[in-house]
């Protein structure tokens, strides 16, 4: 009975420890938006998150535009690393 006991507290004790992580995760479109929030309308910017890597592609319309958004993505505790495919038009 005790045996039964302890590999029950201990399977759940492992459930809780697999799960409390999972809850805490951020999805890959809400690393993305908070990037995107900081992207005028004037530019013309696509962020795609994969595996913990940002990776943006198009144009921004300013220098300070653009280091904003790589700043954003490399503060994010889920990226990684930050791919810059971007050009500036003025």
């Amino acid at each position: 009975m005790k045996t039964l006991v302890k590999a029950t507290v201990a399977a759940i004790t492992l459930s809780a420890l697999m799960a409390g992580p999972a809850l805490a995760n951020v999805t890959n479109g809400d690393v993305a938006e908070e990037i995107r929030s900081v992207i005028s309308s004037g530019s013309n910017v696509t962020v795609f998150v994969n595996d913990n890597t940002a990776t943006l592609t198009g144009y921004f319309v300013g220098h300070d535009e653009k280091a904003d958004a790589i700043t954003t993505a490399k503060a994010n505790q889920d990226i990684d690393r930050v791919i810059d495919l971007t050009t500036i038009t003025r």
